[in-house]
C-alpha cells in the first residue's frame, strides 16, 4: 500500500497536465490511503506539531468564514476540504522517511515532464505543431499538450519544486 501512495504521488505532475480532476481524485485517494495506514499503525506522530495545530486551526477559520458568506455553498465548495492540502505535507514527510530515495524519484519523473514539455514547446513553436499534432492557438500560442495557453503557467509554478529537488 505505501508503494502505491509513493508511485501515485510520483506521477502527480503527469496527471497534472490532463486538468484538475485526475490530480485532486489521487490525492484524495491517497490521503485516505495515508490516513488508514496511520490509524492502523497508530503513528500520529507526523500530525503532532505545531506547524499542523496552526495549519488546522488556519483550516477552521476559513470554513467558519465560509458559512458567513453570501453564497454559502459556493464558498465551502473550496474551503470545506482545504486541510487535506495540511494532511498532503505530512504525507510527503512519511513517504520521505519511509523511502530515502522517494525524493530522488519524484526529481526525476518531474524532470521527465519538464524536459518532455520544454522539447515539445519549442517543437510547437518551430515547426508549428507539437508532436502530437495540435497546432498553434491563434497562429501564435505554444501550448505543447494543453488545450489551453497553460505551458508557461505549469513550468512556472513548478519550477521552484524542481529547483528545491535538484538542490536536494
Amino acid at each position: 500500500m505505501k508503494s502505491i501512495i509513493g508511485i501515485s504521488i510520483i506521477l502527480i505532475p503527469f496527471f497534472l497536465i490532463t486538468g484538475p480532476f485526475f490530480p485532486d481524485l489521487i490525492l484524495s485517494f491517497i490521503i485516505l490511503l495515508f490516513l488508514s495506514i496511520i490509524f492502523k499503525d497508530k503513528k500520529f506522530d507526523y500530525f503532532n506539531f505545531k506547524p499542523f495545530y496552526i495549519f488546522l486551526i488556519f483550516c477552521s477559520f476559513y470554513v467558519l468564514s465560509s458559512l458567513f458568506a453570501d453564497d454559502v455553498f459556493l464558498s465551502l465548495e473550496s474551503s470545506l476540504f482545504y486541510f487535506r492540502f495540511g494532511v498532503f505535507a505530512c504525507l510527503i514527510w512519511y513517504l520521505i522517511d519511509q523511502n530515502k530515495l522517494f525524493l530522488k524519484y519524484f526529481f526525476y519523473c518531474l524532470s521527465a515532464v519538464f524536459c518532455f514539455l520544454i522539447f515539445d514547446g519549442y517543437f510547437q513553436f518551430l515547426v508549428g505543431f507539437n508532436v502530437f499534432g495540435q497546432e498553434l492557438i491563434g497562429g501564435f500560442h505554444v501550448t505543447s499538450v494543453f488545450d489551453r495557453p497553460k505551458l508557461g503557467s505549469y513550468l512556472s509554478r513548478l519550477f521552484p519544486l524542481l529547483l528545491a529537488l535538484m538542490i536536494v
